[in-house]
């Protein structure tokens, strides 16, 4: 399916075609995005929706097995900053740190030293 006909019957709201997509990720004979990529890109829509630690983890364990690096993986929150606000990375960043296995309570420590 080219490129045009997919969006066109995404923004029509065809329920084959939707249903499809929320539930691969993408299409046969469609224009996707290498794993890595994709899973990078799942993550930045879980993190801007505010998703809980557990599916920040599923999210972060799939980028990791495609190569991922921890730094790339928060370079993600931060790059959805400007788009999703202050308030969503402040409350998005223990989720994602303790989805990578970060010391949250390293985290608190260093924020009552500083107060």
């Amino acid at each position: 399916m080219k490129t045009d006909e997919l969006l066109r019957r995404l923004a029509l709201n065809d329920d084959r075609i939707v249903g499809r997509a929320i539930s691969a990720g993408s299409l046969p004979g469609t224009p996707a995005l290498d794993p890595r990529t994709s899973a990078l890109v799942r993550l930045a829509a879980l993190l801007a929706l505010g998703a809980e630690t557990v599916s920040c983890r599923a999210a972060v364990d799939v980028a990791r097995a495609h190569g991922a690096s921890d730094e790339e993986i928060v370079g993600v929150l931060l790059a959805v900053g400007p788009a999703v606000g202050a308030a969503r990375v402040v409350m998005a960043a223990p989720r994602l740190a303790l989805a990578i296995d970060y010391d949250v309570d390293a985290l608190d420590a260093l924020s009552d030293q500083q107060m």
